[in-house]
């Protein structure tokens, strides 16, 4: 565990290279695009709107409460998906700069969770716009979104770190996560709320630990603080999660470079 602190400090400190990095794998991505990375919030905003128009049939909600809901939670279950997706691969994809390039493997981590979150900032114009046309006001709470965001990144950050370790050593693994992100994003409060439940089948959502990591952002967004218990759960998770990915990463992380 001890290696594992000094190797996410080393990486912390070399946030020129796994920013720069990342900014490369943006612009590789959409190299030659009209709208680069914009392409990204376009799909959200069809997405958005065409699930907001399905779903707020089937759950009979109105469409100026339930497009909010919808648009915040997808836009921040993109950002949870895409580091656990491709967390699962992280050093296998980076597989030949681990091999050539000097540096603390968790500089890898910070690539991909920065990568993710540019995209995630492309997709905050999505929230804002829809604030705007329903005139959700913007209130105190809505500053909690700041913090909030914060303990998702560290739990992002300790879930690929996890993630990857294991992904590297077991070649199931990432064939694993993504068969169940669909059932995943199902089962976790994305475009729905616990209270759309009945009492008796409400436990669904609140044993799943990513309602906690979606709504702790999400509810300030919509203009109203998140509970002392929801900021008790997410920090309880960042902290055993993260403790549990530096135990196992600390004993793996001198065969990482053979396994991939």
């Amino acid at each position: 565990m001890r290696y594992a602190l000094l190797d996410t400090i080393e990486g912390l400190k070399r946030g020129d290279l796994w920013v720069s990095l990342g900014w490369h794998d943006v612009k590789q991505r959409y190299r030659r695009s009209t709208l680069g990375p914009f392409w990204i919030t376009l799909a959200t905003l069809i997405m958005v709107s065409g699930m907001t128009l399905v779903y707020a049939g089937l759950f009979r909600q109105e469409l100026k409460t339930f497009l909010p809901l919808v648009a915040s939670g997808l836009v921040i279950w993109g950002f949870i998906s895409g580091c656990i997706s491709e967390g699962v691969n992280v050093f296998i994809s980076a597989s030949s700069t681990i091999k050539q390039l000097p540096a603390p493997l968790t500089v890898h981590i910070f690539r991909l969770v920065w990568t993710q979150f540019i995209y995630f900032l492309h997709n905050t114009v999505i929230i804002v716009l829809v604030i705007v046309v329903t005139g959700i006001s913007v209130t105190p709470s809505t500053l909690l979104a700041i913090p909030a965001l914060l303990l998702l990144i560290v739990n992002m950050t300790w879930m690929c770190l996890l993630l990857g370790s294991l992904g590297a050593r077991f070649r199931d693994v990432p064939l694993i996560v993504q068969s169940f992100m669909a059932a995943l994003f199902m089962i976790t409060p994305v475009m729905w709320q616990p209270s759309f439940l009945p009492p008796e089948r409400q436990w669904v959502a609140f044993l799943n630990p990513f309602t906690y990591l979606v709504e702790i952002v999400r509810v300030p967004l919509l203009g109203t603080a998140p509970s002392l218990s929801m900021w008790l759960i997410t920090t309880a998770m960042a902290i055993g999660g993260g403790v549990c990915a530096a135990i196992l990463y600390g004993r793996s992380r001198t065969q990482i470079a053979f396994w991939v």
